[in-house]
């Protein structure tokens, strides 16, 4: 998992550059605190799909960091 999320930042911050200013913030969805325990069990029957939403939730991360 964590080369997923080495990988996730590699190709994101590949891009970056001094301009990161000028860059357009790519939108972030919020899900109630209940969504996303519900999400939780059912990801835990489904570990392809865990490791997408582990790089997605990378991405989040990163993204949330930068455009402040």
């Amino acid at each position: 998992m964590r080369q997923l999320v080495r990988l996730s930042a590699m190709v994101l911050l590949s891009g970056c550059g001094g301009e990161i200013s000028e860059r357009t913030c790519p939108r972030v969805s919020e899900f109630p605190v209940e969504l996303q325990r519900q999400a939780a069990v059912e990801l835990a029957t489904a570990p392809a799909l865990t490791r997408m939403m582990d790089a997605m939730a990378a991405d989040r991360a990163f993204n949330r960091l930068i455009c402040r």
